[in-house]
């Protein structure tokens, strides 16, 4: 949970800021596209527990508002959130 960066990620790997960007780039990847396809697949696995609410799923992709959740899910998988979860449960 919590809003992940590139910092963030780096100091976790013991890596600078720039060669995390070179080794993402040399696999013709980025920081940001990376991001939104784990939260894209994390949120379609916690849509998927039905013991977790659309907030808290939110919160544990690292969106502040749950808007925000909801504009991007809607992006990804042309529906909202909870009817999403309605027909693949």
């Amino acid at each position: 949970a919590g809003r992940p960066d590139l910092r963030s990620v780096a100091r976790e790997l013991s890596i600078s800021e720039r060669s995390l960007q070179r080794h993402l780039k040399n696999e013709g990847a980025s920081f940001q596209g990376l991001l939104a396809e784990t939260r894209h697949q994390l949120a379609c696995e916690y849509l998927k527990d039905s013991s977790l609410d659309i907030a808290e799923i939110a919160y544990l992709l690292g969106y502040e508002e749950q808007g925000s959740f909801f504009r991007v899910f809607q992006e990804w998988e042309d529906t909202t959130p909870t009817k999403w979860r309605e027909s693949n449960n």
